[in-house]
C-alpha cells in the first residue's frame, strides 16, 4: 500500500504534535499515519501489522485525542499490565479491569470509571459477560472501541476464543462511534470474518508490513531431539540473543538442560513455572547481552528485544500465523537475523494426535457417556475412565469439557489425600537438571530410607522444601520419570455426574462444530506442513497467505532461494540394529500399500509419507490388518488415519491374505492411541 502524504491525511497535525506531546517520538512508523487519520476521522478500521510495528500506538494515540474513553478487548493480563504500566509511566491515565485484582481494588478502579478518570480501560472479553459492567460502559460512553488480537474472533485463525465471537453483539449494544480491530496476523478469510464478527460497515482495511527483508528464512531437516539440539546449540554460537521455540514444557526442560550442558547462557520459561520464577527469566533474557530463551508459546507477548538475532522452533508450530508472529521477534533493530525451523515430520503426526484428541471421537463420547451414566457419581479420576474405555486422558478430558459444556455433566470439587513414595536404587547418585528436582530429592533422601513405602501429603513436602505446591507437583513427575522414585497418587481428581439417564445416541449433543474446528485445526497444520515442504520461495509462500500479491519470484533471503546458513549436522551415530521395521511383511501387501498412497498422495498434492511414513507401511503390510483394532496397533496409525484409511487398507490387505500372505504379531501401540470397539 503506497504510504500517503501527510497533506492528503485528516487530523495529521494534530496527530504529530500528540505523538511529540504525548510520547516523545518524531515521527510516525510506516502505515501508523493511515490508521490514526482513519480513526480520528470516525471510519471503523481493521488493522493488520506484524509485531513489532507499532499497532498499540494506532489506538493510544488517539485515545489520548479524543474526548472520552477507549476501552480496549484484550486475551492476556499481562499484556495489558505490560501496557497500562508504559502508559502510566508516561502520565497517561490508564487502566486495567481483571480477575488478577482484589476486590477491593476491582471497586476502587470502577468508582474512577464512573468519575471518567481514565482514558485507556483494558479489560479481557469474559469481562463483557457482566451486565451490570456493561451497563456502567452505557453511562460513562465509550468514544473508541479497540479490539487487539482481533484474530481470536475467526474460527479460521490460529487461536480462536469463544468470547471474542460475542463482541459484534457487544459493540451493538455500547455502540461506539469507531472501532478498530488490530492483530499482527491474518489472512484475508481471517479478516472478513473480523469485520463480519464485529458488524462492521465498510471498514477500511490496513494490512502491510509483513515483509521482514532482515529475516533470513530456513526450514532444517532433523531426524530427533538430538539433532534438535545440537542445531539450536550451533545457532546459540553464532552470538547474540534467541529465541528457542518448543511445543510442551518437558521439551522445553530437555532443550534447555541440553543447552546449559553445552556451556550456552539460556533460560527457561513456561507456564508451569512459578509466577517470579518466570519474571525473573523475562527479566535476565532482556538485560543480558547475549543469552537464549528456551520457551513454550506462552513467552513473547510484550517481549520487545530489539537484537534477537535468532528464532527457531524445534517442534513445528500449529499455524503459519502462529509461526510468523513469533519469528517476527528476531531482528527488530533491522539488522540481520535468522529464523529457523528444525523439521522433523514425526512432529506433524505429534500435532494431529493432540488435534484428534482435542476433538474426541462419536465412539470414545459414546463410551465415556455409557460409563458415566451407569453410576450416579464418578470418584474414580479421569485416568480410571480412561483406561475404562480405551482412549488417552487428553481424549477424555477434552469429551468431559464438551459434556459439561452442553450441561450434561456437572463436576464436583477436587479431592485431597496422601501420596504413596517408594525411593529406588537410583535415588542416591541421580542428579537432576531441574532446581526444583534437585531440591525435592534432597529432602527425600535427608527424610525417607530408600525402599520402603512412605506416605506423606504434598504441602508437607512443600513446607519441608521451602518449593510452591505447583513445584513439588512438578518436580515430584520429573524424578518419577527419571525413575528415582515410585508414585503412588491419591484420588484428587474432581467426581463427576450425568445430568441425564438416557443413550448417548439420545443425548442430543450437537457435535457440529466441534468437528468443523477439527477439520480447521488440521487444514491450519497442514498448511504449516507445507510450508516445510515449499521448493518455491519461503518470503513468497508467507506473503502470498496473507494475501500480499506482486511478489517476487526469488526473495535471496531463505533457504530455497539461496544455500542454507545452518552448517549441516554432522551424522550421529546410530543404532545398528532395531531399524524399527518389522523383518518380516508381506511384499506384495506392500507393493500394493505403496502404490496406492502414491496415488492418493499426487491427488491430494502432499508428499506420500503425510498419509503413512515407510515405517508404518511396512507395519501395516506385516500386520495385515482386517479390522479397526488390528489397524490401531500399528505404530504410526490412530483413529483420523482409521476412518481416511482404513478402507482401502483392509482392502489391500485382504487381498495379500487371499494370495496366502499370513499377518505377523505386531506389538501394542502405545496407551492412548487405540481405541475401545
Amino acid at each position: 500500500m503506497r504510504r500517503m502524504l501527510p497533506e492528503d491525511l485528516p487530523h495529521f497535525v494534530e496527530a504529530q504534535e500528540g505523538l511529540v506531546r504525548h510520547f516523545g517520538l518524531s515521527e510516525f512508523r510506516p502505515g501508523q499515519a493511515e490508521v490514526i487519520s482513519s480513526v480520528l476521522s470516525k471510519r471503523n478500521t481493521v488493522v493488520v501489522m506484524p509485531t513489532g510495528a507499532g499497532k498499540s500506538l494506532c489506538y493510544q494515540l488517539p485515545a489520548l485525542l479524543l474526548p472520552g474513553l477507549t476501552l480496549v478487548v484484550s486475551p492476556l493480563i499481562a499484556l495489558m499490565k505490560d501496557q497500562v504500566e508504559q502508559l502510566t509511566a508516561k502520565s497517561i491515565p490508564a487502566t486495567f479491569i481483571n480477575s488478577s485484582l482484589s476486590d477491593l481494588e476491582r471497586a476502587e478502579r470502577m468508582r474512577r470509571l464512573r468519575a471518567r478518570e481514565y482514558r485507556l480501560l483494558y479489560v479481557a472479553p469474559e469481562r463483557l459477560r457482566s451486565t451490570s459492567f456493561l451497563e456502567t460502559l452505557g453511562e460513562v460512553g465509550i468514544d473508541l472501541l479497540a479490539v487487539d488480537e482481533a484474530h481470536c474472533i475467526s474460527q479460521w485463525g490460529h487461536d480462536f476464543r469463544p468470547d471474542y465471537a460475542q463482541l459484534g453483539q457487544i459493540r451493538k449494544r455500547l455502540r461506539p462511534p469507531r472501532t478498530m480491530a488490530l492483530t499482527a496476523t491474518a489472512t484475508p478469510e481471517v479478516r472478513d470474518d473480523i469485520i463480519r464478527v464485529l458488524l462492521m460497515k465498510d471498514p477500511q482495511v490496513f494490512a502491510q508490513g509483513f515483509d521482514r527483508p532482515n529475516l533470513f528464512l530456513e526450514v532444517m531437516n532433523v531426524s530427533g531431539d538430538e539433532e534438535k539440539r545440537q542445531g539450536c546449540a550451533q545457532l546459540a554460537a553464532q552470538g547474540g540473543s534467541g529465541i528457542i521455540y518448543c511445543a510442551t514444557r518437558k521439551a522445553s526442560e530437555g532443550m534447555h538442560a541440553a543447552l546449559i550442558g553445552r556451556g550456552v547462557n539460556a533460560f527457561l520459561y513456561h507456564a508451569g513455572m512459578e509466577d517470579e520464577a518466570r519474571r525473573q527469566a523475562q527479566e535476565d533474557f532482556m538485560s543480558a547481552k547475549e543469552a537464549v530463551a528456551v520457551a513454550t508459546n506462552a513467552f513473547g507477548m510484550g517481549i520487545d528485544k530489539p537484537d534477537i538475532r535468532f528464532v527457531a522452533h524445534a517442534n513445528i508450530p500449529r499455524a503459519v500465523e502462529a509461526y510468523y508472529q513469533e519469528v517476527g521477534r528476531a531482528g527488530r533493530d533491522g539488522q540481520p537475523a535468522t529464523a529457523v525451523l528444525l523439521f522433523n515430520h514425526a512432529d506433524v503426526y505429534t500435532q494431529e494426535r493432540l488435534i484428534e484428541g482435542n476433538h474426541p471421537s462419536d465412539v470414545v463420547l459414546g463410551d465415556i457417556w455409557n460409563v458415566l451414566r451407569q453410576v450416579p457419581e464418578f470418584d474414580k479420576g479421569v485416568g480410571v475412565l480412561a483406561g475404562m474405555v480405551g482412549a488417552s486422558e487428553f481424549e477424555v478430558s477434552a469429551a468431559l469439557r464438551i459434556f459439561e459444556r452442553e450441561g450434561k455433566v456437572e463436576r464436583g470439587s477436587r479431592g485431597e489425600g496422601e501420596y504413596g513414595l517408594t525411593l529406588t536404587d537410583k535415588a542416591a547418585t541421580a542428579h537432576p537438571h531441574a532446581p526444583d528436582a534437585q531440591q525435592l530429592l534432597q529432602s527425600l533422601l535427608a527424610t525417607f530410607p530408600p525402599g520402603r513405602s512412605v506416605t506423606t501429603e504434598l504441602s508437607v513436602l512443600s513446607r519441608r522444601t521451602g518449593l510452591a505446591l505447583e513445584a513439588v507437583r512438578h518436580a515430584l513427575g520429573l524424578l518419577e520419570k527419571a525413575g528415582v522414585v515410585t508414585v503412588r497418587r491419591p484420588f484428587s481428581g474432581r467426581t463427576i455426574r450425568a445430568l441425564e439417564q438416557v443413550s448417548f445416541q439420545e443425548l442430543g449433543v450437537d457435535l457440529s462444530r466441534m468437528r468443523e474446528q477439527e477439520r480447521r485445526s488440521l487444514l491450519l497444520l497442514k498448511r504449516m506442513t507445507d510450508y516445510a515442504y515449499t521448493k518455491r520461495c519461503r518470503r513468497a509462500f508467507i506473503l502470498g497467505y496473507f494475501g500480499q500479491a506482486d511478489l517476487e519470484a526469488s526473495c535471496g533471503h531463505c533457504d530455497v532461494c539461496t544455500s542454507a546458513r545452518m552448517p549441516r549436522l554432522a551424522p550421529l551415530a546410530r543404532p545398528s540394529a532395531a531399524t524399527g521395521r518389522p523383518e518380516n511383511y508381506s511384499e506384495l501387501a506392500a507393493t500394493e500399500l505403496r502404490r496406492w498412497r502414491k496415488a492418493l498422495a499426487k491427488d491430494l498434492e502432499i508428499p506420500s509419507f503425510i498419509i503413512f511414513n515407510d515405517s508404518t507401511l511396512l507395519g501395516l503390510a506385516a500386520a495385515l490388518p482386517t479390522d479397526r483394532s488390528t489397524f490401531l496397533s500399528v505404530k504410526g496409525t490412530g483413529e483420523s488415519r482409521w476412518e481416511r484409511f482404513g478402507a482401502k487398507v483392509v482392502e489391500i490387505c485382504l487381498m495379500a491374505r487371499a494370495a496366502g500372505h499370513e499377518p505377523v504379531a505386531m506389538a501394542e501401540a502405545p496407551r492412548g492411541r487405540r481405541r475401545r470397539e
